[in-house]
């Protein structure tokens, strides 16, 4: 019953956003960057690593999209066995909706999904809705912050002794998104979630300084963290990236 009504919840509240803001938008283009980091090494150790990110946006007068993707990939050479073996994958996309209510406030709708090979579960997945506010936007800097209740499915990897391999979470979140002009060509971003429940919370936070080459191309330097306080049996609390990788923008 649960699942139904969250369910219903997320159509009754994107269904209608989505077919407004299509017919609105309709002459509004999508932009964003895609980026890419790749790091080889061969040697003593011997190993590859691919990053790629992108993020794309559409804004209107009373609509605003964002839509992000991630993957990451690692593979490590076995000194013992001489075999590769795979180190990291993980998988991220999420899509958020806002319906602004003024210049400042605004209503948002969440969908976020995770596939991590070594966080212990087979997939995470959020939907999440509530306020949020511009606090400010002017040439130099930009700052939203969000709160609203949401809900959370994971799947363990593995059964348990007892009960059942899926968790099923009423959570609340809070979220922050700022951006900083440090010059004409350099900018930084923070972009920072906390989904919690009971007896849990599960942080996500993504830190990047971009600097542009020309006009399309930039060098962007990224630290991703993510925290989870309570993970499944045989996972670390803490996973962290980073990254130097070349951007395009579109």
């Amino acid at each position: 019953m649960g699942r139904k009504l969250i369910a219903a919840a997320c159509a009754a509240a994107l269904a209608p956003g989505l077919a407004f803001s299509q017919a609105e938008d309709i002459q509004n283009e999508w932009t964003g960057d895609v980026e890419l980091a790749y790091l080889l090494k061969r040697g003593n150790t011997r190993s590859d690593t691919i990053n790629a990110r992108s993020e794309a946006q559409r804004e209107s007068f009373n609509w605003r999209h964002l839509a992000r993707l991630e993957a990451a990939n690692a593979e490590q050479r076995n000194n013992t066995t001489g075999q590769d073996e795979r180190s990291a994958e993980r998988y991220f996309g999420s899509y958020k909706l806002d319906r602004k209510l003024d210049d400042a406030n605004y209503l948002f709708n969440l969908l976020t999904a995770e596939k991590d090979r070594f966080t212990g579960y087979d997939y995470e997945a959020t939907y999440a809705f509530g306020l949020g506010r511009r606090m400010f936007d002017n040439d130099l800097h930009r700052l939203d912050l969000e709160a609203g209740p949401g809900y959370r499915t994971r799947r363990l990897e593995e059964q348990p002794a007892s009960g059942s391999r899926t968790e099923e979470d009423v959570v609340g979140r809070v979220g922050l998104r700022y951006l900083l002009n440090l010059s004409e060509n350099a900018q930084f971003r923070e972009d920072l979630s906390t989904e919690f429940e009971d007896d849990s919370t599960l942080t996500r936070a993504t830190t990047s300084i971009t600097s542009k080459i020309n006009s399309r191309l930039s060098l962007r330097v990224s630290h991703v963290l993510r925290h989870n306080s309570d993970p499944a049996p045989g996972a670390r609390k803490t996973d962290q990236e980073i990254t130097v990788g070349l951007v395009y923008g579109f």
